[in-house]
């Protein structure tokens, strides 16, 4: 009885910090639907510079759908990213920094200490990103393009230590009425609303 009563406890404990530790990352992939993914990012009318390969499905080994040529004009309908690694950023000092996700509120809500770890889903536009935080998806400047393996300078805040590895699938219809999915759209024009 006593080594029931032993692996009992054993067994609750393990499944309190299972369950501590579950919203620490973000559950791969992890997909932002509706997700347009840059500054001034619109979908609507888009004209492509270049020809450019639909799939049927949001898969690169997908079966085309149809070739969007070059000037061809197709509708942007949607979009989502899917982040197939996070990006890890450690807080080297105290930090306040993360707008909510979703909320109107333009208050930054989250108090970092040294030593804590946001993990960063996508680049979002405008110097800001994605990101993970127990739980919660908030965005910020993150203030970095590339990793930074070697130790911080004193004046950084922050230390980014990987990039997250993502893609952009756009789902658009042509002129026929075909519907498709572009993977990271090379550019087009009516894509960027403040070009």
């Amino acid at each position: 009885m006593k080594n029931f009563t032993i692996i009992t406890i054993f067994v609750l404990i393990i499944g309190y910090i299972a369950l501590a530790n579950a919203d620490e990352m973000p559950q791969l992939p992890y997909y932002d639907n509706g997700a347009c993914p840059f500054e001034c990012c619109v979908y609507g009318s888009w004209k492509s510079n270049e020809e450019v390969k639909a799939f049927k499905e949001p898969k690169t080994n997908a079966p085309i759908a149809f070739t969007i040529k070059k000037d061809e004009e197709v509708i942007a309908i949607t979009g989502f990213v899917i982040t197939h690694k996070v990006g890890v950023t450690k807080v080297i000092k105290p930090i306040k920094m993360g707008y909510l996700q979703g909320s109107d509120d333009n208050e930054e809500k989250l108090n970092l200490k040294p030593g804590e770890v946001i993990y960063t889903l996508h680049y979002a536009g405008e110097g800001y990103d994605l990101f993970w935080y127990k739980g919660k998806i908030y965005s910020d400047q993150i203030s970095s393009n590339k990793p930074d393996p070697d130790p911080p300078p004193p004046h950084l805040l922050l230390q980014v230590i990987s990039r997250p590895d993502a893609d952009w699938w756009v789902k658009v219809k042509n002129h026929k009425g075909q519907i498709g999915w572009i993977k990271n759209p090379p550019y087009f024009e009516g894509s960027d609303a403040c070009s």
